[in-house]
């Protein structure tokens, strides 16, 4: 099956785009896959993928990027052309008609108020269950993010990693628990509220990330007087590691689509406490989730998941995360909707 992915982001690395990455990868083992997406993602794709840079950080009205990629896909000349997201999907509608014949899929990441350039596809991925509001029924496919299996650390990587962070954190007691957080420092992932349900916790906060709210939340916990408690790490490229040495792990967004953080952490079998975001409120048991913005309910939640009994509740979740959402789930679940379609040809 020779495949066209598209990813119409132009920098940053997020669930988006890093759900591309493997999906890709993993597709170019048994397919012929290409990849049109911005030149500073080429190193993110193996070998086997074929990597058409284009520059995404131009207008999806831009006329000579539309040109550009009515000319790339007619010369491929794919089975299956998938639009990762909205603008990607929108680029692709506009050109479709310039195309020459090709199934046409689009997968939605994120909450959107209309659904109507996804529906453009032949088929539509979701990728949680709420996502497929305003998709027709007969085109709607639900298919969760997946990520590759993360290496054990040994006990004493563990130590050493802690003995880092506890050596750059030296206010902080060492002995106490361990509640993780990862996210961008933006409104969107909302750690103010984290910062609020964290009062009256005995437990510390490792926040990693970084973002244009750093300096405004670091000076909030000075405000709750829980600075000694939080850690601000900023963004870490073994935000993974980080997870095998927490306790649990802590989500306080208002918005996801299906968030890789709940993924990660569920295959390194650590108990979380989360806001009702999309993806989410499909696994994790009610006991650990808060509404949306409401520290109270949050704070409850987290102090659920650092009890004994998380670790009884959560034990068949951590399974069915390392069969279900992995790489290679994700991966076959997806070519078995292009094999439909092509079916239908």
């Amino acid at each position: 099956m020779k495949i066209v992915q598209v990813l119409a982001t132009s920098g940053g690395i997020g669930g988006l785009e890093q759900h591309t990455f493997n999906l890709a990868n993993e597709m170019s083992l048994q397919h012929d896959v290409h990849i049109l997406a911005h030149p500073c993602y080429a190193e993110k794709f193996n070998q086997r993928v074929h990597f058409h840079a284009v520059d995404f950080a131009r207008s999806r009205w831009n006329l000579f990027l539309l040109w550009q990629l009515k000319t790339l896909i007619n010369q491929i000349q794919p089975d299956i052309v998938h639009a990762q997201a909205g603008k990607a999907a929108e680029l692709l509608s506009k050109i479709r008609s310039w195309l020459k014949p090709v199934k046409f899929v689009t997968t939605v990441h994120g909450t959107k108020k209309n659904k109507a350039i996804y529906a453009a596809g032949d088929a539509v991925i979701a990728v949680s269950q709420a996502l497929t509001q305003g998709i027709p029924a007969e085109k709607a496919h639900v298919v969760y993010n997946g990520v590759y299996a993360q290496p054990a650390l040994s006990a004493q990587q563990k130590q050493s990693l802690k003995a880092e962070i506890y050596a750059q954190h030296a206010e902080m007691d060492c002995t106490k628990k361990i509640i993780m957080c990862i996210g961008r420092l933006e409104p969107v992932k909302n750690i103010s509220l984290l910062l609020k349900a964290m009062q009256g916790i005995d437990a510390n906060l490792w926040i990693v990330g970084d973002g244009s709210l750093r300096a405004s939340l670091q000076a909030q916990a000075v405000q709750q007087q829980v600075q000694h408690q939080a850690a601000f790490l900023g963004f870490r490229t073994d935000a993974r590691d980080l997870i095998q040495v927490a306790d649990i792990v802590v989500l306080s967004s208002d918005r996801e689509g299906f968030p890789l953080v709940m993924v990660e952490a569920l295959q390194a079998d650590k108990a979380m406490a989360s806001t009702k975001v999309n993806g989410v409120v499909e696994w994790l048991p009610e006991a650990y989730l808060a509404e949306i913005g409401q520290a109270d309910q949050l704070h409850q939640a987290i102090e659920n998941a650092l009890s004994e009994q998380a670790e009884s509740d959560y034990a068949p979740l951590f399974s069915r995360a390392k069969d279900e959402l992995t790489v290679a789930a994700m991966t076959q679940q997806t070519l078995k909707i292009y094999e439909q379609l092509l079916q239908q040809a």
